[in-house]
């Protein structure tokens, strides 16, 4: 469906008469793993018209994937990027956005809405018109308590905005427990809430061809008979890539068979080069950034060991990404994702942010030859149990339930406390997991394990 362009009707007109209940989730700008659920809400919950509405065209990295038909894209804001939009000379035009979005719901009668986000005054005005005209509003977001360090006059700030907001919230979509504890800080506690994490394409990434793993290998210069260790972030500070130079150089001489391949570009990559010791130079690979979901699920594939040593991480997406490619999995303690997705001496293990001598400690007991493939072979079955609990099309699926808009698939409507209503759906055998295929990663030719 392509969107008009047209300066007074923005957005696409919908043909047709409405003849299903009608989501927008209203992101900020198009990725990857905003695409890959969106997709799933449209295959997997035929029972309703899914639309997917962005208010900027571009993410804060040059993805370029184009906009799949499935999610029926709304775009707004073309050839804006997402890192403008809280600059001074654009809030007043954000507040204009939330207007031509909501003429664009009522234009076309939609029942519900997720918002990704309540940080500018667009959202804010999209809130307030969901909380007086009854379309109920649910609010994703990836926040977790370990990011929550507001000082000063923006503590003050947030902790009067946000609770108003959640107040007037239908319900609340957090990725994970860590974003419930973060959420009860600001009056969020007993507020109906559905997981909705942000999860990649799991599919693409089970089920890589071996031939697209060597592709992969052969361009980036990843040697056969060498194990590596993943880094596949962007190269700034918080996501320090620093430490893991030095945490990996200080044990390269006790793991002579291991190399580090750091996957994507940033302001830090020139840095991180020059970190490196000049006696491991051929030890480290940097790829720079790498557009396509493919080629970075294929060199997910070469790997044994996916490393994450963020200071600051709300949720992480590259944590189920390594999971479903079969990969140990090291991370510092404050990323969302890990907090369901690594288990200490099950399929890898967490660090304290900023420790590098507890990150080095960390990278030699996963790379010991006696835990590796024990390791490895444990992030499926932990991945499997995260996505029993946690599917973000259960969470959409439920939370429409406990609006009345849909009828419970379980004939039990939902509780709003997410550790309850998936059991319910289990039992039922309606939660996603149950109804859709799913098989555990297996080792392609294209691996070195």
């Amino acid at each position: 469906m392509a969107p008009n362009t047209s300066p007074s009707e923005p957005g696409p007109t919908i043909p047709g008469l409405k003849t299903r209940t009608r989501l927008a989730v209203v992101a900020n700008a198009p990725a990857p793993y905003r695409l890959a659920q969106s997709a799933r809400i449209a295959r997997e919950l035929p029972e309703i018209e899914n639309f997917t509405v962005f208010k900027h065209e571009h993410n804060n990295s040059p993805w370029r994937q184009p906009l799949p038909e499935i999610i029926a894209p709304v775009v707004f804001g073309k050839g804006e990027l997402l890192t403008e939009k809280n600059k001074p000379k654009n809030i007043l035009r954000q507040w204009a956005r939330g207007g031509e979005i909501i003429a664009w719901l009522e234009r076309h009668a939609i029942d519900a809405l997720v918002l990704t986000g309540y940080n500018d005054l667009g959202l804010l005005r999209i809130i307030r018109w969901g909380k007086e005209t009854g379309v109920p509003v649910f609010m994703f977001n990836d926040s977790n308590v370990y990011g929550d360090r507001a000082s000063g006059l923006g503590r003050a700030l947030k902790n009067f905005y946000v609770p108003k907001v959640v107040r007037m919230l239908a319900g609340l979509m957090p990725c994970s427990v860590r974003g419930v504890e973060f959420y009860d800080r600001y009056g969020g506690r007993g507020k109906p809430t559905f997981y909705m994490p942000h999860e990649p394409d799991y599919a693409l990434i089970m089920t890589m061809p071996p031939e697209r793993v060597e592709a992969a290998r052969e361009k980036h210069g990843l040697k056969r008979g060498r194990r590596y260790i993943n880094y596949c972030a962007r190269m700034t500070r918080v996501k320090r890539p620093d430490l893991l130079v030095e945490a990996f150089s200080s044990i390269a001489d006790a793991r002579p068979e291991w190399d580090v391949c750091f996957v994507g570009g940033g302001d830090l990559l020139g840095a991180t080069r020059d970190l490196v010791p000049e006696r491991y130079r051929e030890r480290f690979i940097f790829t720079d950034f790498v557009d396509g979901p493919a080629e970075i699920a294929a060199l997910y594939r070469c790997a044994e060991v996916h490393c994450l040593p963020s200071e600051y991480e709300p949720w992480a997406a590259v944590i189920p990404e390594a999971a479903a490619a079969g990969l140990a999995i090291v991370s510092s303690h404050v990323v969302g994702a890990a907090s369901e997705l690594v288990r200490d001496a099950v399929n890898g293990l967490l660090f304290e942010s900023g420790s590098v001598e507890a990150l080095a400690d960390a990278l030699m007991d996963v790379t010991d030859e006696a835990n590796i493939d024990r390791y490895r072979a444990g992030s499926a079955d932990v991945l499997r149990d995260w996505r029993t609990r946690g599917d973000p099309i259960d969470g959409v699926r439920r939370a429409l339930e406990f609006s009345g808009i849909l009828e419970p698939r379980s004939g039990t409507r939902p509780t709003g406390d997410p550790d309850k209503d998936w059991r319910t759906d289990a039992e039922a055998g309606v939660n996603a997991l149950a109804t859709t295929a799913f098989d555990a990663p297996t080792k392609t030719a294209g691996t070195t394990a």
